[in-house]
């Protein structure tokens, strides 16, 4: 995939899972998505179908790359950048998996819509992992066989983590 500006573009596509959630108050969100368009969010995996997974010692769950994403902004730039800047990997955006479209409300009752963009994405080459990459996460590829992750439902972190065992 070379670029993608509009998620609704995805709505329709039979090999896309396109997901609209129910909107919530959560005033964070909000906030954060008022002036964003949404998140990108990459599933990096390698030829032995491990997943790249960002795991931080104060928090209960790893994550799959992920940044959010400015209005008019490509997501698939961001999913290939983020991926680079969090593991030091370079990487190929390979297709689209989900498409997840929340709207927030404020706690005074305004409203924002944003999309969550789920890419399956491939290393060009070295799946070297920089430890230096990043923030204050740390890349560490897991075998899907080995991976215990908590039985949550309604968790968004995990169904997409899970869109790639």
């Amino acid at each position: 995939m070379d670029a993608l500006t509009d998620p609704e573009t995805l709505r329709d596509r039979d090999d896309v899972e396109y997901v609209e959630k129910s909107p919530e108050v959560h005033q964070h969100h909000y906030d954060l998505f008022e002036s964003a368009a949404g998140t990108t969010i990459a599933g990096l995996t390698d030829d032995a179908g491990r997943v790249c997974l960002l795991e931080h010692e104060a928090v209960d769950l790893p994550a799959l790359c992920y940044t959010v994403v400015d209005p008019g902004d490509d997501y698939v730039a961001g999913a290939r950048d983020i991926v680079e800047t969090s593991t030091g990997v370079e990487a190929t955006i390979d297709d689209v998996r989900r498409v997840r479209r929340c709207t927030y409300r404020s706690e005074d009752g305004e409203e924002t819509t944003s999309h969550d963009v789920v890419f399956a994405a491939s290393p060009v080459d070295s799946t070297d992992l920089d430890p230096e990459a990043g923030h204050d996460w740390t890349a560490a590829w897991r075998d899907p066989a080995t991976l215990d992750l908590p039985d949550e439902e309604d968790n968004d972190v995990l169904d997409d983590i899970r869109l790639f065992l």
